[in-house]
C-alpha cells in the first residue's frame, strides 16, 4: 500500500490560527490535593503582519517559557499535569483559541516555596507575553475588575460566580491592580488580584483561603 502526501492547502480540516490565548498554573501540595495557588493569564493575539490568515503562533515556545512554572524554589522540576485545547469553528467569524493548563504538585507550602512559585509565574507569563505579543495594559474598572474576580475563581475552583460575594477590596493605582477577597455561599474564601504582572488587567491571581466556620450566636454573648 503506498501513502498518499497529504496536501495542507487543500484540507478541510485545520487547526485554524489562534486568536486568544488563556494559560492556567495551578500549585498544589499533592495531586490527591485541592490547588491552594492558581494564577491566569489571558492575552489577544495580534494580527500577523500582512493581515495573513496563517497561525503564526509557535505554541512550542509558549510551552518553553511556561517551565520556570515547574521549579518552584528547586533545583529539578517538580511532578505536573499538562493539559492543552485547541478550538475553533468554521460557522462565522468566531475567533480560535487555544488554551494550556499546568497544576505543579509542591509538597507542603512554607514562604520560601510560596516566593519562589510567584516568582517563578511572574517570569513565566511575562516571557509568554514576549511569545504571542504586545498586549494593550488599558487599566480596568472596579465593574470589569469584580467580574473578572469572580471570573477567575469560578475558572479556578469549579463555583458559581454569581454565588460569590464580595468581602473586602482595595484599588492599588499605582500598580494598576485590584485585590479582592471573595466569599462563597460554602464559606471558601478567595482573595484575587486583578493585574497582578505590571497591572496587565488579564493576569489574575487567586488564592484559596480558610473556610469559615458557620456560627449559631448572633452578636457578642
Amino acid at each position: 500500500m503506498t501513502s498518499r502526501a497529504v496536501d495542507d492547502s487543500c484540507s478541510l480540516l485545520t487547526l485554524g490560527r489562534v486568536d486568544s490565548v488563556r494559560v492556567q498554573v495551578g500549585y498544589r501540595a499533592s495531586p490527591d490535593k485541592r490547588v491552594d495557588r492558581h494564577y491566569l493569564l489571558d492575552l489577544s493575539v495580534p494580527e500577523p503582519d500582512g493581515g495573513g490568515e496563517g497561525d503564526v503562533l509557535d505554541e512550542r515556545r509558549i510551552l518553553a517559557a511556561l517551565e520556570p512554572v515547574l521549579y518552584a524554589g528547586a533545583d529539578a522540576r517538580r511532578h505536573y499535569s499538562l493539559h492543552q485545547h485547541r478550538w475553533h469553528t468554521s460557522w462565522g467569524a468566531s475567533p480560535g483559541a487555544l488554551e494550556i493548563g499546568l497544576l505543579v504538585s509542591i509538597g507542603p507550602r512554607t514562604t520560601a516555596v510560596s516566593e519562589a512559585s510567584y516568582d517563578g509565574v511572574t517570569r513565566a507569563f511575562l516571557d509568554v507575553m514576549a511569545v504571542v505579543g504586545q498586549q494593550e495594559r488599558t487599566p480596568a474598572s472596579r465593574e470589569s475588575a469584580v467580574q473578572r474576580a469572580r471570573d477567575a475563581a469560578a475558572t479556578a475552583y469549579t463555583v458559581d460566580p454569581d454565588a460569590l460575594s464580595l468581602r473586602a477590596e482595595e484599588h492599588h493605582p499605582a500598580d494598576s491592580s485590584w485585590t479582592f477577597t471573595l466569599r462563597s455561599t460554602a464559606g471558601d474564601e478567595y482573595d484575587v488580584v486583578i493585574g497582578f504582572i505590571e497591572g496587565y488587567a488579564g493576569s489574575v491571581s487567586v488564592r484559596n483561603a480558610h473556610r469559615i466556620e458557620a456560627s449559631d450566636s448572633i452578636g457578642p454573648e
